[in-house]
């Protein structure tokens, strides 16, 4: 009995990305339950996301989406076709080059060291038998923003993976994206903004990850034992409802894509009355060998991720965001500091229909319960 993790080096995905991959997956025999997608969340890499179609004003790149899925597919059949024995090593290393991104009073992304980050660094390592290090997998909870602007690449994550393929001949390194959807990194000015980093500045970043890897494979590392074990769940989480007439007036004032979104309301609102109560969101848990993975919906603030793991302090717990879906779930202090500023971040989504400005704050009582549920449901 199989899972399968895949993990993309893009800004986004969504469920067209996801869908064919379980496809090919359950021709393979693994359950879609069983199969978890990741991406990076590199803002130097495509969004793949049908949501924003009418965003993008029609511009998508159907050609790259093709590609992208085949070469997806194609990948899952090669790693179903190359399944070795193995042995599985965990451990948990640390890393501080995150700081968190939300002020009070504010949606504007500043620097705010008086927030939480999550330093955990989780390492699973793959070994033959003969003991060489096949692959390496690593996490953390950090957008890959170093370097802003319309470079295209992996930022951060890649002079981290490239360090370890130095350091370990012959390994696969694979980055998983944390519960970090208000940290970004330590590359902040003399007057406390966030600075558009240099390709110098972006490997001194990876590298103090990767570094932090190493030192944790230095360690005594944990192993995993045969059980494998998947389940997920679709949610429903409280949204904020149908935004007033003061609100869409100020987004009409806004960019293309707020306009957009104001318009997209306002037929919604004509056909169906108001917006929708709920957005059904998927979570996932994958156990490997007494690891839990747990899988949540796209930008899932910190705070969620550190109480989800505080929740179960007896469980080898790993938490990533950026799983399966693109949502945006805000913790419950960022609720109560923002009072009535809405989001932003929800009118990119317009298919199949314009999301509410964000979800209510008992939206993350909902998605940390389901977590536990399925958590528990997976361990052995």
């Amino acid at each position: 009995m199989n899972v399968g993790i895949v993990a993309l080096d893009i800004h986004a995905a969504d469920e067209v990305i996801v869908e064919a991959v379980r496809g090919q997956a359950a021709d393979l025999g693994i359950a879609p339950e069983r199969v978890l997608v990741n991406w990076s969340h590199t803002h130097c890499g495509p969004a793949v996301r049908r949501s924003r179609d009418a965003v993008l004003n029609g511009q998508f790149d159907e050609d790259y989406l093709s590609e992208l899925t085949g070469k997806l597919t194609a990948l899952l059949r090669d790693a179903a076709a190359g399944l070795r024995e193995a042995r599985l090593y965990y451990t948990v290393g640390s890393c501080t080059m995150g700081i968190n991104r939300r002020r009070p009073g504010t949606t504007n992304l500043l620097p705010n060291a008086d927030k939480p980050i999550d330093t955990d660094v989780p390492v699973m390592r793959v070994l033959t038998p003969d003991g060489d290090v096949r692959a390496v997998l690593f996490s953390y909870a950090c957008h890959p923003t170093v370097m802003g602007g319309r470079r295209i690449g992996p930022d951060y994550v890649g002079p981290a993976m490239d360090l370890l393929r130095e350091a370990i001949p012959g390994c696969v390194p694979v980055f998983l994206q944390g519960c970090g959807g208000d940290i970004k990194p330590r590359n902040v000015t003399a007057d406390g903004t966030f600075a558009s980093g240099s390709l110098e500045a972006v490997g001194e970043f990876g590298r103090e990850l990767g570094r932090a890897v190493l030192a944790a494979l230095c360690g005594t590392p944990e192993a995993l034992g045969p059980h494998l074990a998947g389940a997920g769940a679709v949610i429903d989480l409280p949204t904020q409802g149908t935004p007033g007439e003061d609100v869409l007036a100020a987004c009409e004032k806004g960019p293309h894509w707020q306009k957009a979104w104001v318009s997209a309301v306002r037929r919604t609102i004509a056909e169906k009355g108001r917006l929708a109560d709920v957005m059904p969101v998927e979570v996932q848990a994958l156990d490997i060998g007494g690891l839990c993975i747990v899988g949540l919906p796209g930008e899932i603030f910190c705070r969620i991720g550190l109480e989800l793991k505080e929740k179960l302090p007896d469980r080898k717990l790993w938490t990533l965001g950026y799983a399966n879906q693109q949502r945006y779930v805000v913790s419950r202090d960022t609720h109560a500091e923002s009072g009535s500023l809405f989001d932003p971040n929800f009118i990119y989504c317009l298919t199949p229909s314009p999301c509410p400005l964000g979800l209510k704050p008992e939206s993350v009582d909902v998605i940390l319960s389901k977590s536990l549920d399925l958590a528990r449901a997976v361990q052995a």
